[in-house]
């Protein structure tokens, strides 16, 4: 991946945004044409942007819920 290119998830791990550094892109020298073919899924990223991701329910999270049962 290209120093430069953030993406911003929500705490579900749902990309919500990327931000695109344009200074870190001028220090490394880096072309227009590498930065396109770095962001080559961004069709499938902005079909996928409203299809939100399930928080898979590991033994850990349960254990919790269940200690906000206890009285």
């Amino acid at each position: 991946m290209i120093d430069g290119i953030n993406f911003i998830t929500d705490e579900r791990g749902n990309t919500k945004a990327i931000l695109l550094d344009l200074k870190q892109f001028k220090k490394d020298n880096v072309s227009a044409a590498s930065i396109l073919n770095s962001l080559s899924d961004l069709q499938q990223m902005i079909n996928d942007a409203d299809i939100e991701k399930e928080v898979p329910n590991t033994w850990e999270i349960a254990k919790e819920k269940l200690k906000g049962l206890k009285t």
